[in-house]
């Protein structure tokens, strides 16, 4: 059971709202989210929930995605891998409301979604229990001052390694440097986590069935090299 209340700190910060919706993100939002969304009851921040319990259909692995933006990689996880599930966490209406157009035609008996903090749907599920997780291209909030509201922490990796099967794998990737660096420090300090590169190629090349996403073919401003990080709970 997870029982440190500082776990439960919400780590969500800055807007949830940007540029207005036009009609039909705002029609999926109405008709798409309650299908979807993870119930309030779920979200017992005890370690209790077994993922199962969430979706209609069995499914062969479960991952989750943590601050999914557009959604353009969990809906293309959905399509590469349909006999998986895959629990999403967006907190910003703006990006869920893009994915769930994008999905609103597709299955979703294997597909729940969280519009607001990952944290919570982390600390409510049960030990052992997912095969993935994926970070991808998070806020890298560049003043020292905002280190701490980096997803990748010790407390949060602390909770990551207690979802995580033996050997399920956690995912990140990033273009900005300092955050690269970061991310790659605070897993290696990790005694559940192992880095799976050997060699520079192994964290400078996506895997041939990476789903590459337009914030990777643009990149951010002044953005570096996207670095791919594979770690493995021992």
């Amino acid at each position: 059971m997870v029982s440190n209340n500082t776990s439960k700190e919400k780590r969500v910060y800055g807007r949830k709202y940007g540029r207005p919706l036009n009609a039909s993100r705002k029609a999926a939002l109405e008709s798409v989210l309650p299908d979807v969304k993870i119930e309030d009851r779920h979200l017992t921040e005890n370690g209790d929930i077994e993922p199962c319990i969430l979706f209609d259909a069995g499914f062969d692995e479960c991952w989750l995605e943590v601050g999914f933006g557009t959604g353009e990689h969990l809906s293309g996880l959905m399509q590469l891998h349909p006999q998986n599930a895959y629990i999403g966490a967006e907190p910003f209406v703006n990006g869920m409301s893009a994915f769930l157009k994008d999905i609103e035609d597709e299955p979703k008996e294997r597909v729940r979604v969280h519009m607001d903090d990952a944290m919570m749907v982390a600390n409510s599920l049960t030990e052992n229990s997912l095969d993935g997780i994926y970070v991808l291209n998070p806020d890298p909030w560049h003043k020292k001052r905002h280190y701490k509201r980096r997803i990748i922490s010790q407390d949060n990796l602390d909770c990551f390694a207690r979802i995580l099967k033996p050997q399920g794998q956690l995912i990140m990737s990033t273009d900005v440097p300092d955050l690269a660096d970061w991310m790659v420090t605070q897993a290696m300090m990790h005694d559940a986590f192992e880095w799976e590169a050997k060699c520079a190629d192994d964290w400078r090349v996506p895997p041939a069935d990476w789903i590459t996403t337009q914030y990777e073919v643009k990149g951010a401003k002044n953005a570096g090299r996207m670095v791919y990080l594979f770690f493995r709970r021992k």
